[in-house]
């Protein structure tokens, strides 16, 4: 029996929660020490006394409570507040259960508790950083998507606005693979397992996204993974609306390439005055002789009649569109567009290609601007004359390559790191724009473009494009 005692005095005190015993009436018969600290009162204090634990507002719940156990019910767990001593108050997880005679009647209840002031202090810390995280999201100017497992949980104003939505409403329990290409839904899925597998931010990434009206426009999007900010962690991505600045950078485009037609005019008008003579001298000799010289005719024609389809071709508006196009037919049409204007500079352009190149899938309107833009600047930057070589190679990654050398005057170390931002130029008489648009087409196009060079040994610019194939996105 003293043992029986002694496992029950050890039990009652050598818990970490607080206990106490109650008759059915609720009058406590016993409590441990951790009661005594939970709550501040002595055992001898509350002996005797009806429940001076709980609150007198919730006195009714407990015997209430009291009773259900006696008509049966085995246990019950719930959360409640717990008075102290000083009139102050905590918050305790509470487990009450009945305590029977060897008949199996009710005679009194155990109540053991645990206080989770703690706890219920972090949930309502971090219910305010979620009320604060929803209002920053909310009215942040930037459209902000927050998913997980490709479910959308939240879209702030900004995105609801910029997808065509009534409210974050629309968007609830909507697929994020819903809003993009089906074309794209494996390369989103995988972007998206590592954001989740990382901590840091992907980079911007353009690509199509639709509207909820079904409509596609041109975006960027940045996602990072936000760790149980939202009571669960989910995956927060960044749209920005790209329609503005794709216009702007097709009128930047364009008014580059009415630059370079300006600048091409003079070597097109020598270009054109040559056979002119020839025909007019021709001419001439036919009135004397019978038409020995229509042939030579015909062919300075022919060549009058080519210069002036590029010029117009290059001049023309075109639809953006991409077709398969081969790297060398694209490099001959401008090298024998540019041809006037090499032979002013006493220049000639050599190309070496490779075999079995693969055809590009591009848009060769802009991709020859491109081509017209580095070959000019090469014939250029050599005022006594020279050769420029042009390289077609097959790239490491089953793309295509094209190397342009020249032998002019180069370009050093410090201005080359600054070769291609807006209004930076070498050039006297230079905007600096041609160069960004440069890139910024082949980087459309998923390509890159490098230049190297070197004080007065020549400058080297490759551009490599992927073969021939659709991109994934569509640009």
């Amino acid at each position: 029996m003293k043992l029986k005692e002694h496992l029950i005095d050890s039990f009652m005190n050598l818990t970490s929660d607080g206990i106490v015993i109650v008759d059915v009436n609720g009058k406590v018969l016993e409590v441990n020490k951790k009661f005594e600290e939970l709550h501040g009162w002595t055992r001898e204090e509350v002996i005797g006394k009806v429940l001076p634990m709980t609150p007198d507002k919730y006195k009714e719940d407990a015997l209430r409570l009291y009773q259900s156990l006696i008509d049966g019910e085995q246990s019950s767990d719930f959360e409640a507040l717990k008075l102290r001593k000083d009139g102050s108050t905590f918050y305790a997880n509470v487990t009450v259960s009945p305590m029977k005679d060897s008949d199996g009647v009710v005679i009194g209840f155990i109540g053991v508790e645990r206080d989770i002031s703690e706890k219920k202090r972090a949930d309502e810390e971090l219910l305010e950083r979620e009320r604060q995280f929803r209002r920053l999201i909310k009215l942040n100017p930037e459209p902000i998507a927050l998913h997980n497992d490709g479910l959308i949980q939240f879209v702030n104003d900004a995105c609801c606005s910029l997808f065509g939505g009534v409210s974050s409403d629309d968007f609830k329990g909507k697929r994020i693979y819903d809003f993009f290409c089906l074309s794209a839904k494996d390369f989103i899925l995988e972007r998206l397992q590592y954001v989740m597998q990382s901590d840091s931010y992907t980079d911007f990434m353009e690509i199509k996204l639709r509207k909820l009206d079904g409509t596609f426009f041109d975006a960027e999007i940045s996602s990072i993974y936000v760790h149980k900010n939202m009571g669960v962690p989910v995956v927060q991505t960044v749209i920005r609306d790209l329609t503005e600045r794709k216009k702007s950078e097709e009128a930047l485009i364009r008014s580059e390439k009415l630059s370079l037609i300006g600048q091409l005019a003079a070597g097109i008008a020598h270009d054109i005055r040559n056979p002119l003579t020839s025909l007019k001298g021709f001419v001439k000799l036919l009135k004397a002789k019978n038409a020995d010289y229509v042939d030579v005719m015909l062919e300075e024609l022919e060549h009058i009649n080519y210069v002036v389809n590029e010029f117009m071709m290059l001049a023309k508006p075109h639809l953006n569109c991409y077709m398969e196009s081969t790297s060398l037919g694209l490099v001959k049409s401008v090298v024998g567009f540019l041809q006037p204007h090499a032979h002013l500079y006493n220049v000639q352009i050599h190309i070496d290609i490779d075999p079995d190149i693969p055809a590009i899938y591009c848009n060769p309107d802009q991709i020859k601007q491109v081509l017209i833009n580095i070959l000019k600047n090469g014939i250029e930057s050599m005022p006594n004359g020279g050769i420029i070589q042009i390289a077609i190679r097959n790239a490491t990654n089953q793309g295509v390559l094209i190397r342009i050398e020249d032998q002019g005057i180069g370009i050093s170390g410090e201005r080359l790191s600054q070769l291609g931002e807006p209004f930076y130029t070498t050039k006297v008489n230079g905007t600096g724009l041609g160069l960004m648009v440069c890139k910024r087409i082949i980087e459309g196009h998923g390509g890159k473009l490098l230049i190297q060079s070197k004080i007065n040994e020549g400058t080297t610019v490759e551009i490599e494009l992927p073969k021939n194939e659709k991109p994934t996105q569509p640009h």
